[in-house]
């Protein structure tokens, strides 16, 4: 193990990656202090305890993703270069290469969040809160960090290409911290009070981060149960967590050998279908390409490793039912409140996942091409630049038509509620008029969204050296500014007490998110007149 971890530091000290997600930490900290410190309207007492929130649930977010972003191609990466085998040509064993591999992902999101450690801190400055709170809350951030490692460690072990690796893990987190809380969240919809937070909840990231803080870690009764405390919850997930991260790095490590193995030998070592339904979808897929290929060939060049998956299908299709369920439930029932918050939350979850699959699969072909010369040999015929970038945009429009009609159809569903059951919903002219901007405003985000992350994935793809570092950039980029300006939006908005104030607020934040798309449509166009073949010369 000691190799693998020296060999990896040696290559990760040359990464800009490296010093990327110090970075991102440390500009995400500062950014969460500033939303708590600029938020109107709290008191001087509760002040460090709304700033520690803002900073927890900051640094929760990252590093719920920032493992899986790190690892879920480490392993993948070694198959697809013909490496892996070379490792078991050495006396390291499969656990061995496995833990080298997560061992040095953690030290680097380790450093980074050791730089953002002075900040969390701040709020004991201002008073209300208690060093035990802190601390508890620097495990849960840690532990959740392991489980985030050993989840892109676990898909990367079982998946061959980057898309299929990035997609799963990222998927995977979302489930692992959501779905647990499923059940009591149907409980309390169905019972008017909130389900036990002991058992399945408790294997959540977000149930340790809630009962962290000090209000609900002395909790006693009530969704902690008779006889229990929030404390038990807390210490409770806080192991789970841990143990399920070092669990999912075991089977890891005693996996590999035996899928490489297996994939030496002939046999499909990544995630496959059952094998009675591989001949119909091996038909439908070729019945679907056959048009293209025939009518365009260039364009089903691209296309052809487009196709998606049958687990995100289902991952898809599981979402808009819940979603369709939940927004049934706040328009026919009294519990409109927590119908409408739910559906709203699966339409966000489905909209974040399609545009993290669309960098992905935009990214990963691409740069696989310009590694292997592909591309290069592609621009030697006589097909044109242009040829070649219409032909790419044409293949992303097709492959994410009905996923883009999917997401715009939730927010006219939730949209036509606002206006047809405003009533029920209790929403007056001012507040229908602030979800009105958000779902309207937000389809016309998507669709600049996707047509921005084309050029955007493009562009990232020559220049970068993975299919994930290409796909990671791709989002910073498009997110950057947005979320920035929506830290800021916020708190301005919550100043003021007319809602058609605050309506016209997120119009502007909207127009601003527009502006930003354009411009990085506009500048990438413009960083494509050099030509592809000087830009994939550049890259290599």
């Amino acid at each position: 193990m000691r190799p693998v971890i020296q060999r990896e530091l040696r290559v990760a000290s040359r990464r800009s990656q490296t010093w990327q997600v110090r970075v991102v930490f440390g500009v995400g900290a500062m950014v969460a202090l500033a939303f708590g410190l600029a938020l109107p309207d709290v008191p001087v007492r509760e002040r460090g305890q709304v700033v520690l929130m803002c900073l927890a649930i900051c640094g929760f977010v990252l590093c719920l993703f920032s493992g899986t972003y790190l690892t879920a191609d480490a392993i993948s990466l070694e198959k697809r270069g013909g490496t892996l085998g070379l490792l078991f040509l050495t006396p390291l064993k499969g656990w061995q290469i496995v833990l080298g591999k997560a061992a040095i992902h953690s030290m680097q999101v380790g450093y980074a969040l050791l730089g953002a450690f002075p900040i969390l801190f701040i709020p004991l400055l201002m008073g209300g809160v208690g060093w035990a709170e802190v601390t508890r809350i620097l495990l849960v951030l840690m532990a959740s960090l392991l489980l985030s490692l050993a989840v892109g460690m676990f898909w990367s072990t079982i998946a061959f290409q980057a898309q299929t690796a990035v997609l799963a893990s990222a998927v995977s987190m979302i489930l692992i911290t959501l779905l647990p809380w499923l059940e009591p969240f149907l409980e309390g919809l169905l019972t008017q009070r909130f389900g036990s937070m002991i058992g399945p909840p408790q294997i959540s990231p977000m149930t340790s981060m809630v009962f962290a803080f000090e209000a609900n870690y002395r909790m006693q009764g009530g969704s902690v149960g008779p006889g229990n405390s929030g404390a038990f919850v807390y210490w409770g997930s806080l192991v789970l967590i841990a143990g399920s991260g070092a669990v999912l790095l075991v089977i890891s490590g005693w996996m590999l050998p035996w899928l490489w193995r297996r994939s030496e030998a002939g046999g499909r070592a990544g995630m496959s279908v059952p094998r009675a339904c591989r001949p119909r979808l091996r038909a439908m897929a070729e019945a679907r390409l056959s048009a293209t290929r025939d009518r365009a060939p260039l364009e089903w060049l691209f296309q052809r490793r487009l196709g998606e998956s049958i687990w995100l299908r289902l991952v898809r299709g599981a979402g808009f039912c819940f979603f369709v369920i939940m927004l049934v439930t706040s328009v026919t029932t009294r519990h409109w409140r927590e119908g409408f918050i739910g559906a709203f939350c699966a339409a966000y979850a489905l909209h974040l996942v399609t545009r993290i699959q669309l960098a992905v699969s935009a990214t990963g072909s691409l740069v696989e091409d310009r590694r292997n010369g592909a591309l290069e040999t592609l621009l030697v015929t006589p097909v044109t630049n242009g040829d070649v970038v219409d032909a790419h945009h044409r293949a992303l429009k097709r492959a994410f038509r009905r996923p883009l009609w999917l997401l715009l159809g939730m927010n006219g569903a939730l949209q036509l509620c606002v206006v047809a059951f405003h009533e029920h919903l209790h929403m007056d002219h001012g507040a229908g008029a602030v979800f009105s901007v958000g779902f309207i405003g937000g389809a016309l985000v998507t669709l600049s969204d996707f047509a921005a992350l084309r050029w955007l994935c493009l562009r990232e793809s020559l220049r970068s050296a993975t299919p994930l570092k290409a796909a990671g950039m791709s989002l910073v980029r498009l997110n950057a500014v947005a979320w920035a300006a929506l830290g800021v939006v916020i708190p301005v908005a919550m100043g003021f007490n007319d809602e058609e104030v605050v309506a016209v607020i997120f119009s502007l934040w909207i127009l601003l998110c527009l502006f930003v798309n354009t411009v990085s449509c506009r500048s990438s166009r413009r960083w494509l007149r050099a030509g592809l073949r000087g830009r994939v010369s550049e890259g290599r």
